[in-house]
């Protein structure tokens, strides 16, 4: 137990929800490693958290899965990691023994053990994680931007390159280009889209998907379907489709809105049963697939890191607000209600 204390934004439940709290300063076990926070990453998850989506963890759990920051400890086993080292944190790797790991796919791994999902996470000023969730952040991109990256970019690279296996060429539609569809817009077109479509209700959401690369930009009204003007614009319908809200009809949208032979990958984290409104006939006949994407593979987050140092990649403009720790709670509320459309929020911890 470290005699040392810090600050902890801890989600507990109920009435109380969320509060900073004082708790002690982590200390690392033989396999792992305290990093000192510099930033987080506001996810729509958290948020889901808070408005009654089951908390994986024992509660109280502090939240906060898109850190990013510097080593401070290591444990005794601890190799090729020293004081000093920038990382960025990856959501968790499987065990990478049982047959979901084996088959490829670590993150669906009933083991995983994630930061501020199952164990505590990273809004607050440090944070202990195992060693095998380390990706070394290059010297071009800045911490906020390696925090943003674990998530928000990670998980749109991972649906297009290994679930969606987008071909250079194709044709995407991305529907829902908040903070993470916007970088699914723009990834989409670093591995080369011959076409992409930018789907949402928020003028302003759909500005940053244009200047992000989008060829065109579709506005729909609450309800509206927008499979048509898919149909449309892609001359008979999209090879690939994210969904990348969590809700049932966006879902059914992205089935219709595909041509024979088309994949939707569903990005989006909802509650509800997803709806796949097409004849089944129909479905089979056209050899169409729905695909689940969940997080990403370490080596995601190594490639969009690559991507961001080579200058392909901004992520730190896709940062609309930086919030000390104490606002938390605030950027919470902004991301629920989308007060001052928010792109990205980070919580930035003091140095």
């Amino acid at each position: 137990m470290s005699d040392r204390s810090m600050r902890a934004a801890r989600f507990h439940g109920g009435a109380t929800g969320l509060r900073l709290d004082e708790v002690p300063w982590p200390v690392p076990g033989p396999d792992d490693v305290v990093v000192r926070v510099a930033a987080c990453g506001i996810c729509g998850s958290d948020v889901h958290f808070l408005e009654g989506m089951p908390v994986p963890a024992p509660l109280p759990v502090t939240l906060g899965h898109e850190p990013a920051g510097v080593v401070e400890a290591v444990g005794s086993k601890v190799q090729g990691w020293k004081s000093g080292d920038r990382v960025a944190i990856h959501l968790g790797v499987g065990c990478g023994a049982c047959p979901t790991c084996r088959g490829g796919n670590p993150s669906a791994c009933r083991a995983l053990r994630s930061p501020g999902l199952h164990i505590d996470g990273a809004f607050a000023e440090a944070i202990r994680v195992p060693a095998t969730c380390l990706v070394r952040v290059p010297d071009r991109v800045s911490l906020a931007a390696a925090a943003v990256a674990t998530d928000c970019v990670t998980s749109p690279y991972h649906a297009l390159a290994c679930r969606g296996r987008l071909a250079a060429g194709e044709r995407v539609a991305v529907i829902g280009v908040g903070g993470l569809g916007a970088m699914a817009v723009r990834l989409a077109k670093i591995l080369g889209a011959s076409q992409v479509i930018a789907v949402d209700l928020s003028p302003v959401a759909l500005e940053r998907a244009a200047k992000l690369g989008a060829d065109a930009c579709i506005r729909i009204d609450p309800g509206e379907d927008p499979s048509p003007q898919i149909q449309l614009q892609t001359q008979g319908g999209a090879d690939l489709v994210l969904e990348c809200v969590g809700r049932p009809a966006t879902v059914s949208a992205g089935v219709r809105a595909l041509r024979p032979g088309g994949r939707l990958v569903v990005v989006g984290v909802g509650m509800q049963p997803p709806q796949i409104d097409l004849p089944q006939a129909l479905f089979c006949v056209g050899e169409l697939s729905v695909l689940g994407s969940f997080a990403s593979h370490i080596g995601d987050l190594a490639e969009v890191l690559r991507l961001a140092a080579e200058g392909q990649l901004d992520i730190d403009a896709s940062i609309t607000h930086r919030l000390p720790l104490e606002r938390v709670a605030e950027g919470l509320e902004m991301l629920r209600t989308k007060s001052g459309d928010p792109q990205r929020i980070v919580v930035e911890m003091e140095t």
